[in-house]
Formats: C-alpha cells, structure tokens, sequence
C-alpha cells in the first residue's frame, strides 16, 4: 500500500487508550492506514505521497464541537451584533471586519449601532457593500451604497427616522437560500480554522416544520437541513454534522422515514433536541418560552426513545435536572434496552443528587467554559452562594461517571448580546485555567478528549472518528505548539496549523 499523505516528525496524541502516543501517520483514501513511529509510516511513501513534516508539533484527531448553531454564524456573517462593542471605532471594526468577509454588493446590517455613527463614516468603511444598520435610539443609518440601490434621496447623514428607516429595511433582499449560502462558505471557513471537523447542530427540516402550527418559535436557532444539503450538493461541505432535529416533531421525523445512525453523506441523524428551563435559573429556574408542558416532555422523550432517538436537552437550573432526569428514568423503565446515549446540554446548577443521577445513568454532559466566565460576575446574586459554589460542577460529573462533551455554543445567544468563542484551543484553555472553584478544572487530556473521542461517542461514531487510530477517517489537526506540554497560561496562544477532513486539507495556516 502507497500513502496518499503522511504527517511525520511531530507528537501523535492518538486519544486512543490503546496505542495513546506515536510519531507519524500515514493517510489512503479518506482513511488512517498507518500510526507508528516515523520509519514504519515512512515506508508506505510512494511517487504521490504528500509529506507534511510536522516539525515537533502536536498532531491530534479532529476536533469535535458537539454543540452549535451552524444557521445563526452563516446569518451573522452578515448581520452584525454591535452589542459589545465600546464606542463608535470598535463597532466600525466589526462591521469592516464583515465587509472583508462577505463578496462585494452583499447587503450587511447591524443592531445597535452607536448614534456617532453616519453616512459618511459607513462609506468609508463600506463603499460597494450596501450597509444598513439600527441605531440605539430606534433610527436607522445607511450608507450610499445601500441609498443607491433602494433609490432614496435621504439626508446626507444617512439618519432615517421613523417609516423611512423601516421601508430601508424592507427594500433589503430576502434570505434566499443562495443569499444563505454565503454566509455559510465563511462559517464553514471559520470551523476549518478552528480546526473542527465535526459539528453536533440544533438542527430542523423545514419541509416538516412547514406542516405545524406552533405555540412559540420552537425551532428558533435551529439551521435549516436544506443549508447543509445543499453545500453537500455542490460539494462544498467541509464538516461532518450531527443533526439534532426537533422532539416534539418526532412523529414527523419518524414518518419522514429518518432513522437513527442514519448517513446522508456527511449529515448523521439520531437525536432529537428540546429545552426544559430558561437561561437564567432563579429560585429552581423557569420553563422556556419553547416549553409546553410536563406530561407532553415525559411522553415525547419515552416515544423517541422507543423509536431509538436520543433525547438531548437544554437543562440549566437544579428543578430542570430533576425533571429531566425522571423523565428519562421513566423512558428507560418503559422501553426495551437498548444502547442508549442520553445528553444533558449545558448543566449549570444540578444539585449534588442530581449529578449522582447523571453519572449512574451514563449520560453525556455538554458543558461550554465560556458561559462560565459569562456566569462567575452574576451567579451568586442570582442563586445564593450555596447554590452557586456548585455550579458548572464538572470534575463532579466526569467523577460520578458521565462523559463530557467541551462545545461552544457557537456563535452565542439568539439576540447576539453574547457570543461564544468557536475556537476549541480557547475553549481547552478555559477548562483547565478555571479560576472560580479550581477544584472543578479539567486536565489537558481530557479536554483534548471532551472535544474528540468523547462526542464521536455520543454520535455513536466511535468506531469510525474521535481518535488517531488504523481504519479510522482521516479527521486530523494540527497544532502550532504541543498544548500537553505547555503551561496552562499558555494554550491559548496556540494556533492550528493544518486541518484534514477524510484524508482532504481543508485548512493550511498561511505562517510567514
């Protein structure tokens, strides 16, 4: 056998018990044929083979992000949240930065943006993109481009106020499938950036979703299926996704005649997402607004499980995870055994029993560091600090015997008041350098496997993804410096060199 690529010369971190550290590998096809040391890989080098020499730098499986919203990054490509941004210069930065991401004549928008903001200054900015964007006090700024194109004779400051600025918004063109698109290729650009490979994403099948009437917006940040078909169509799908679709539309899902551990490709199907409480827990926590009822939950999660779907569910505060974890005792007591891969998402503030239950049933925890960092400020205002000295308990969890998934959240909250950082490096920083309640840390090795080996089980895909192992596809990354060597302060200046999708570069790191 003849290797098509071989990465050698560096450190292997396989995430594989069994064979755990190597110094090469050798690639055929879409999958690993070869891990070893760098003569026994070497010797598979034929005429064709590319050689990537890795220089002492830290090879590892793909990256895994097990939590995102694919849908909301590709929109906000273009619609540009200017929330945190302090004063006129820095949101003028961030709409730029959007100006080099999207092709030229693109509409962008922009919500809240600062009174000094006008014309003038989004001309300089924006000249062949038409801008358009909703200052604070409810007016609407645009730049020249964007008057030109709606035929407008406005004030040479661009300040539209009342009806006119929303008849500005409503010349804008509609989010076509095409117009989506674009936003997409630049997120799917950021993911291979970030060096991620596969992505669990709240997900929804629009041809389904069309035949109900809805008591809230259910599906809210939910992608569209069609986006990902679509650039799989075309061949530029660039990440392997796990779609978790919509539980109360289970019935559905089933009569469609999707199954679990179904392929489409590179598109995956097997669990079903809903949500329990709100994102801020008071006093025991609130139902979300996406929320029905308590019997509706306790019989959609036993039907999905029935029909082999895995429930995974937002759960935030100590009254959620005691509802939830009932329900899913329930399920597991009413249906026949079968492997079962249950997933709690985020897991703020289980109580000491709560977590006990977790770990006895198995389950998976999907646990973001950077909500953390968002929560530490607030926390204890909000819970007291009895309640708060347990939250985000995840030395706890991995103790008690669940598996935790390290994910983003990516790109953050539905309003784009707060967004979560894709990168997993920055993530893995965050788990292992946790100042509130150190005790909780993780070490490097298991974030590293929180972010592979660990979701390609809860996607039932560990025997084909997650580690470096012989057989395996050929989901690679590379690292600029070996983050298990590093000081703790240090991994997060660490930058991905090079990520492979199936044997395929996807990203190569442009070094000067």
């Amino acid at each position: 056998m003849q290797a098509d690529l071989i990465l050698h010369g560096g450190r292997v971190w396989t995430v594989d018990p069994a064979n755990p550290e190597a110094r090469a590998v050798a690639v055929a096809g879409k999958r690993i044929v070869a891990v070893g040391s760098d003569d026994e890989v070497l010797a598979l080098r034929g005429t064709a083979t590319e050689l990537v020499d890795l220089r002492g730098r830290l090879l590892l499986p793909g990256f895994i992000d097990a939590h995102t919203h694919f849908g909301n990054a590709a929109a906000w490509v273009s619609q540009v949240g200017l929330y945190q941004a302090e004063g006129p210069q820095a949101a003028l930065a961030l709409l730029s930065a959007a100006v080099r991401r999207m092709p030229e004549g693109h509409w962008i928008t922009g919500i809240p943006a600062p009174q000094a903001i006008d014309r003038a200054a989004l001309d300089a900015i924006a000249p062949r993109h038409p801008m358009v964007l909703r200052r604070a006090d409810g007016s609407v700024v645009a730049n020249s481009a964007a008057f030109a194109r709606a035929r407008f004779h406005g004030d040479p400051s661009g300040i539209l106020v009342g009806r006119a600025g929303e008849r500005m918004f409503e010349l804008m063109p509609p989010q076509t499938l095409e117009r989506r698109l674009v936003g997409a290729r630049v997120a799917l650009e950021d993911l291979a950036r970030a060096g991620i490979t596969s992505i669990h994403d709240v997900a929804r099948d629009d041809a389904l979703s069309q035949r109900h009437i809805f008591h809230t917006d259910v599906e809210r940040s939910a992608t569209d299926l069609e986006l990902f078909r679509e650039l799989q169509r075309r061949g530029q799908l660039t990440v392997r996704v796990y779609a978790f679709l919509t539980l109360p539309l289970w019935r559905d899902v089933v009569a469609a005649g999707v199954r679990p551990r179904t392929d489409e490709g590179l598109i995956r199907f097997g669990a079903l997402k809903a949500f329990v409480d709100g994102f801020l827990m008071e006093d025991g926590g609130d139902f979300t607004f996406r929320f029905t009822d308590e019997a509706t939950m306790a019989a959609d999660v036993a039907a999905a499980d029935a029909a082999g779907f895995d429930p995974v569910i937002h759960t935030i505060g100590d009254k959620a995870h005691r509802l939830l974890l009932d329900w899913y005792e329930a399920a597991i007591a009413a249906n026949p055994p079968r492997d079962r891969r249950f997933r709690v998402i985020h897991a703020f503030y289980p109580s000491a029993r709560e977590v006990e239950r977790i770990g006895r049933l198995g389950l998976v925890v999907d646990v973001t560091p950077q909500q953390l960092v968002n929560d530490v400020a607030t926390v204890e205002g909000r819970v007291g600090p009895e309640r708060a000295a347990r939250a985000h308990p995840w030395r706890e969890l991995i103790d008690a015997g669940a598996r935790l998934d390290l994910v983003s959240d990516w790109p953050g909250s539905y309003n784009e008041q707060r967004r979560t950082p894709l990168a997993p490096i920055e993530n893995v920083a965050l788990a292992v350098t946790r100042d509130w309640h150190p005790e909780q840390r993780l070490t490097v090795e298991e974030a590293v496997a929180a972010y592979t080996r660990d979701p390609a089980y809860a996607s039932y895909e560990e025997d084909r993804k997650g580690t470096i192992t012989a057989g395996k596809l050929a989901d690679l990354v590379v690292l600029s410096r070996d983050i298990l060597a590093l000081p703790a302060a240090e991994i997060g200046r660490t930058e991905v060199d090079l990520t492979v999708l199936g044997g395929r570069v996807v990203h190569r790191r442009a070094v000067s």
